[in-house]
């Protein structure tokens, strides 16, 4: 009897035992866990912060990227216009003027002088093979000149530039075989620093009033227009022609 009061006892206090054990375990398992997720908890801050990191440093490179391109980009206040006449080429602006010739005042400029030498009108111009003849009621109108270039440049007289009135209608400017006085023509070039003497011929009614002439080819030049006004009172012979008074 006491033997198995003595097992019963036993048996209760191993219960007792094994039952706390277990308990013991279960804290030292629970702590373990605490433990062990205290141990981890800083690895996932430490995972969090670099992934912070990268974040951040993902996020300033994105932004130093962005300020490289602000840098690289210039701003609309900054950015320098374009000129649609670069490149091309800068033309010269030739302001327009007019000049006068007259049979008692010659015109002269940077580039030319020009002189009045005399007027004169023919029914008819007798040569050794040819003789020019004005058509009925009307007379040759022949105007001498003398040209100077002095300008730096070649200079032709251009007979496509020259326009005339006679009492108010326009007139053509015609030739001539022979040559009055010996003048050639004056439509030829001009040298540099030389001097030309010529004439042109008109064929006008013989009872003429007023004479009109322009010549505008100088206009690309200096932007020269030459006029000149006669009458009958300006009528007069000029000098015979020797080249040598033209050097």
């Amino acid at each position: 009897m006491k033997k198995r009061l003595y097992l019963a006892i036993l048996t209760v206090i191993l219960c007792i035992s094994i039952s706390g054990c277990g308990n013991n375990n279960n804290k030292d398992s629970n702590d373990e866990n605490i433990s062990g997720n205290n141990t981890e908890a800083p690895k996932d801050d430490e995972n969090n912060k670099d992934n912070e990191n990268n974040t951040d440093n993902g996020n300033n490179e994105e932004d130093k990227n962005n300020g490289d391109n602000t840098t690289k980009e210039p701003s609309s206040a900054t950015t320098p216009s374009i000129d649609e006449n670069q490149g091309s080429e800068v033309t010269e602006t030739i302001e327009p003027k007019a000049g006068k010739l007259t049979a008692k005042q010659q015109y002269s400029d940077a580039y030319r002088e020009v002189k009045f030498l005399g007027l004169k009108q023919y029914k008819s111009l007798k040569g050794d093979n040819y003789t020019d003849k004005a058509k009925k009621n009307k007379k040759f109108l022949v105007l001498f000149l003398s040209i100077r270039n002095t300008g730096n440049e070649k200079d032709y007289i251009n007979p496509n530039y020259i326009t005339a009135k006679v009492d108010g209608k326009d007139i053509e400017h015609t030739f001539l075989v022979n040559e009055p006085f010996n003048y050639p023509t004056i439509f030829t070039n001009i040298e540099a620093g030389s001097t030309i003497g010529g004439f042109i011929v008109w064929e006008v009614p013989k009872n003429w009033k007023k004479f009109e002439m322009e010549y505008s080819a100088w206009k690309n030049i200096n932007g020269l227009t030459l006029t000149a006004e006669f009458t009958p009172k300006d009528l007069s012979n000029p000098l015979i022609y020797n080249a040598s008074n033209f050097q």
